[in-house]
């Protein structure tokens, strides 16, 4: 039984890792912006992680590594002194699409995962904009700045659903199929 739950903790960190790294892919593309792994990754921690901590552990882990990297290495422009990777909006967000992948990929189909990449795509748009907004620093605190805000940020959410759907069905997909595969990878809920 042990060894079954450390193939599959090391299976999922493993694509989790993975999927962090190909965030540094679009870079050379500016039309792909917010084209990411980012809902994917939290999604399938959710989803996959038989201890509930690690599912929002694991994935931020690998969210702030790959951020220290892109804003330290390619986003410098952005971010002209040290960047510790660390922003309030993106985690909080994040967290939120951890616990829609916990809550609504108790069972993972189709019909799940579409919801949830629905469900965790909005909610991420709507937190991490408040965040920008409330911040003062882009918009004024004004409902007009509050509109303009959502407004300029809605060219960012198409792209935002369909990496979180592209990216969700090549690892739910990969991970469902490996799991005919290995009897090990069979989630055992908790």
């Amino acid at each position: 039984m042990k060894k079954s739950v450390d193939i599959r903790f090391r299976v999922i960190s493993g694509m989790i890792l993975l999927a962090a790294i190909s965030r540094f892919l679009p870079i050379a593309m500016p039309s792909m912006n917010n084209f990411s792994p980012v809902g994917a990754m939290a999604l399938f921690g959710g989803a996959y992680f038989v201890k509930k901590h690690w599912a929002f552990i694991f994935p931020m882990i690998a969210l702030w590594l790959s951020n220290l990297v892109l804003n330290n290495v390619f986003y410098t422009k952005y971010y002209p002194t040290f960047s510790f990777g660390f922003e309030l909006a993106v985690f909080v967000s994040f967290a939120l699409v951890v616990a829609i992948g916990i809550v609504v990929l108790k069972k993972v189909n189709l019909t799940n995962l579409l919801i949830a990449n629905v469900l965790g795509t909005i909610g991420f748009f709507l937190i991490s904009n408040f965040f920008v907004w409330a911040g003062g620093k882009m918009y004024p605190q004004t409902m007009e700045g509050f509109i303009t805000c959502y407004t300029m940020a809605l060219p960012f959410l198409k792209n935002t659903l369909i990496s979180n759907l592209l990216y969700s069905a090549v690892m739910f997909g990969v991970y469902e199929y490996a799991k005919t595969r290995v009897k090990e990878l069979a989630v055992v809920r908790a």
